[in-house]
């Protein structure tokens, strides 16, 4: 028996419909299929049935035509089960229903299989009120599916210009299939056609909205405009294929034999064999049959100086590649990879995973779909994969090797290849060096080669040691190239830029550039973005052993003082990873004084970047390193980017013990500035964790420490988070006063948006609603006048819930969303979770429940994550809204959401985090 709704209401058995005893029991069989495998309440069929003007015997009526059209159903051959009376309502559990066949053809990616699902609109014919809402929702479902069938066929070559005709001139509106037949018009060399389909939708959106076409379209037209190729989604992460890749001609044909046969590909062989090469330029003669997009990650599996890359960072790679910001991510590799498995079933993609270390590293990447197809590299033979192809990688045969020394050298090979082993890497070094001496001949090459025999004795292949071509190549060297080159060999980074090369060699800006475009040409670096410098895992193993004591140790003492200075904000992010690699370094060789410093000036850019591991596991090694020293002043200073770290990655009363120790450190040394600073972490860590009369303890406390001690900014950030405590209990009067001393008492610009805005909201809850909204407008201002993202967010979700306050739902909502973007970015899930309740409250204020349940669910598994209490329960009882709107059965939710409001005793009004 197979139930219908994508079209007209049926059920039917075979070919035959099965009759229906009215329009009311129809009304009552889609309600149900609406809710297929879940209560419908009695409640909510009343209201399908009759809108909003239900007789007396509604409720005895429902009962009566839902059991009737049980019986129909059973006497037509479904089970008993088919339909059941349970608790407050009835549960239909079809067997076959169209909308459930319809998402699984799209999640399988067979998106012209699952339109054939549908028969017209959505529940066509039926004319209830309260049902349209659901109706619309899968109207608009089965255009986004519509979108992307077309999407991929145009992206695949095929014509789909007719169709998109008709379905612009349907959906005038619909800018995406505006975007659509233009990318199938240019696609068939159409430009001008393309061209005039804009200006048509320009026109009729001027004309009829009063707007201008959106970002998409106007891109697309540019584009277009300028004749550029054929516009889509693809996303290509592989790197650069080189020119002159040669020989392989055997593995290469195997591994898009396995490929295209749906097997995984595991490569594997000695360093420097080529198998990133090999690896790189199969996936780019694959790369159309995936239109989906390409992946790639290297994971040091065996990188000098760095360690293998975890799970977890490693699918936030990927899952970065494929648009998920790292603010989404759940934590944990187990988590992640669910994420990861979920987000590319079905898709169209190709994944290279390169320098795999281990089983144990591999095991989480591993997508589950068979759509997804997989290249790994490594050293070792990996057995991770079941059912791949494993492809061993052998030195290349003698005339592959000349062929490839030819055509990287530019001339005939007379043996060089095969004094460099054959190996593939050291090939290209020694071809390099040609190219660079125009005066050598390939003889002289040869002969320098012959002689050179002494390093990286397990890499020698067929008697000859492959490091003589390293050697070589070091030693055609002038003294200051030799010296940098060494020097590189130390650098604890995984890469350099030119300020620190320079500090590095005590040398000039402009020298150490020289040096390092020199060392570029000779194939000894290579240069992964502008002004920027790595070595190749093999050569940074050469240039260590090249370096000397002597010499490396005063360098470095250079390098560290370089970064321990630091720099801008986006000198910052461009040295993340190396700033995390240098605190590890100087930790391990006993420099803490620039341990504990390199990572104290660190934390706040990883917090305000939003990376949030390293910011653990930078804070971490300078609690150490000063506590080694035993300085209090580095140690109270280390302990707060612990604290920061811990709050950040939600590990709330680890963050707690770390913030104690450290205000005990403190008063041991009776610094009262630092002392109030300190209660106040301690108190907002109370706060979050719903104590809020402690909290407010450690605030007062805090302003008797920071009044002797004289600390403006200190005290404002006391009395904003005292507003907010007494705000949560409902102390509005107080909350007000200390709002305005926290305002007063700010210099700092950023400190004062962040003041202001919490006035604002406090304005608000007092009603006074056109101070409140001049306050919070102009705090949005000055955070966008500094440049100060975390600051706008923050002011744009207490305008938000002033503006709900004032029932400005539409607005609010505005703002709301525009909070969680920069919140995204900035991977700072505390905000987040109250900006996505804000969005959720509003949306429900507009009666749209689906997406308020939505945002609440979003801000529910953040607020968990991270042990936000109060956040929680706002998130439980928007959702048990949400639901009751949507006819669900929402006892529970609100149930929970008023018992966590009663343990922290607390009214049911959802307020907002602390700084």
């Amino acid at each position: 028996m197979e139930f219908r709704i994508l079209g007209p209401v049926q059920c039917r058995s075979g070919a035959r419909p099965l009759k229906l005893a009215g329009p009311r029991q129809e009304r009552i069989l889609a309600a149900l299929l609406l809710g297929a495998g879940r209560v419908v309440s009695v409640s909510r069929l009343v209201d399908v049935v009759w809108d909003e003007d239900p007789p007396a015997t509604a409720t005895r009526q429902i009962r009566n035509l839902t059991t009737a059209l049980k019986r129909t159903l059973v006497a037509d051959g479904a089970t008993e089960d088919v339909l059941t009376a349970e608790g407050p309502g009835f549960v239909l559990r079809p067997r076959s229903f169209d909308v459930r066949t319809f998402e699984e053809h799209v999640s399988r990616g067979e998106f012209r299989e699952a339109l054939a699902c549908w028969r017209g609109p959505a529940l066509s014919g039926m004319d209830s009120a309260v049902l349209r809402g659901e109706a619309d929702e899968l109207d608009e479902r089965r255009l986004s599916v519509v979108e992307r069938c077309l999407d991929e066929e145009i992206t695949a070559g095929e014509d789909a210009v007719a169709e998109l005709t008709a379905l612009v001139a349907e959906h005038p509106f619909r800018e995406a299939f505006v975007v659509l037949l233009m990318r199938a018009l240019h696609q068939q060399g159409r430009q001008a056609d393309a061209l005039s389909a804009y200006r048509q939708a320009q026109t009729r959106l001027a004309d009829e909205l009063g707007i201008d076409p959106g970002p998409k379209l106007r891109e697309l037209y540019e584009r277009i405009l300028r004749d550029e190729p054929e516009y889509g989604k693809i996303r290509c992460f592989l790197p650069y294929d080189v020119p002159d890749f040669t020989g392989r001609e055997g593995e290469i044909r195997r591994l898009l034999d396995s490929v295209r046969l749906g097997r995984p590909v595991v490569v594997d062989g000695m360093a420097g064999v080529g198998k990133t090469s090999l690896a790189v330029h199969a996936a780019h003669r694959l790369a159309a049959d995936f239109p989906d997009g390409q992946l790639f990650v290297d994971l040091h599996g065996h990188s000098p100086a760095r360690d293998p890359l975890a799970p977890e960072a490693a699918l936030e790679a990927l899952l970065g590649q494929l648009d998920i910001p790292a603010s989404r991510l759940p934590g944990g590799a187990d988590r992640r990879a669910e994420l990861w498995r979920s987000r590319t079933a079905g898709r169209s993609l190709l994944v290279v995973l390169d320098n795999a270390a281990s089983a144990e590293q591999l095991r989480p990447l591993l997508p589950g779909s068979a759509t997804v197809a997989l290249v790994v590299t490594g050293r070792r033979r990996l057995a991770a994969v079941d059912g791949a192809a494993a492809i061993s990688l052998e030195v290349l045969p003698d005339e592959q090797a000349g062929a490839l020394f030819a055509a990287a050298a530019g001339r005939p090979d007379s043996g060089v290849a095969a004094l460099c082993g054959n190996l593939p890497l050291a090939i290209r070094i020694a071809a390099a060096r040609l190219q660079n001496r125009p005066q050598w001949t390939v003889r002289n090459l040869a002969e320098r080669l012959g002689s050179e025999h002494d390093r990286l004795a397990e890499l020698k292949v067929a008697g000859r040691d492959v490091a003589a071509a390293f050697a070589l190549s070091y030693q055609e060297l002038d003294l200051a190239q030799q010296r940098m080159f060494r020097l590189l060999g130390r650098n604890p980074g995984v890469d350099i830029a030119v300020p620190a090369a320079a500090t590095l060699a005590g040398t000039s800006e402009s020298e150490a550039e020289r040096l390092l475009e020199d060392l570029l040409d000779a194939h000894l670096l290579r240069q992964p973005a502008l002004g920027r410098y790595s070595f190749h895992d093999l050569i940074a193993e050469h240039a260590r052993n090249a370096a000397r004591d002597d010499e490396a140790a005063p360098a470095l003492g250079r390098l560290l003082d370089h970064y321990r200075d630091g720099g801008g904000d986006g000198w910052y992010a461009t040295e993340r990873a190396n700033l995390v690699a240098v605190t590890r370094h100087a930790l391990d060789t006993g420099q803490d004084a620039h341990a504990w410093r390199i990572a104290e000036s660190t934390a706040e850019h990883l917090r305000e970047s939003g990376h949030l591991d390293e910011l653990l596991t930078i804070a971490q090694a300078g609690v150490v390193a000063a506590e080694r020293i035993g300085d209090p002043h580095a140690i109270q200073l280390s302990l707060a980017s612990l604290a920061l770290g811990f709050w950040e990655n939600g590990r709330l009363t680890e963050g707690m013990d770390c913030a104690l120790r450290r205000l005990d450190v403190i008063r041991e040394s009776g610094d009262r500035a630092a002392e109030a600073i300190a209660l106040s972490r301690v108190g907002a860590l109370h706060s979050m964790l719903g104590r809020y009369p402690e909290a407010i303890r450690f605030y007062r406390d805090g302003l008797a420490a920071v009044g002797r001690a004289v600390d403006l900014e200190a005290a404002a950030t006391l009395w904003t988070n005292l507003s907010n405590a007494q705000e949560i209990l409902g102390r509005l009067d107080e909350a007000l006063d200390s709002a305005r001393r926290s305002v007063a008492l700010r210099e700092n610009p950023r400190g004062t948006v962040l003041s202001s805005a919490q006035l604002g909201l406090i304005l608000a809850r007092h009603g006074r609603f056109d101070e409140a909204f001049e306050v919070t407008e102009r705090a949005i201002r000055s955070a966008q006048d500094l440049g100060y993202l975390f600051g706008e967010a923050w002011s744009r979700i207490d305008h938000a819930d002033a503006l709900l306050l004032a029932h400005r739902p539409r607005d609010a909502r505005e703002h709301a969303e525009l909070a969680c973007a920069i919140l995204a970015r900035l991977n700072h899930p505390l905000l987040l979770t109250m900006a996505a309740n804000s969005v959720g409250t509003a949306c429900l204020a507009l009666g749209e429940a689906s997406a308020g349940l939505a945002r609440h669910r979003l801000a529910l598994e953040t607020a968990r994550r991270i042990g936000y209490r109060l956040q929680e329960a706002r998130a439980l009882a928007g959702i048990g809204q949400a639901r009751a709107a949507l006819g669900d059965d929402a006892d529970a939710d609100l149930r929970a959401a008023g018992d966590l409001y009663a343990t922290l005793g607390l009214p049911a009004e959802p307020l907002k985090v602390v700084t």
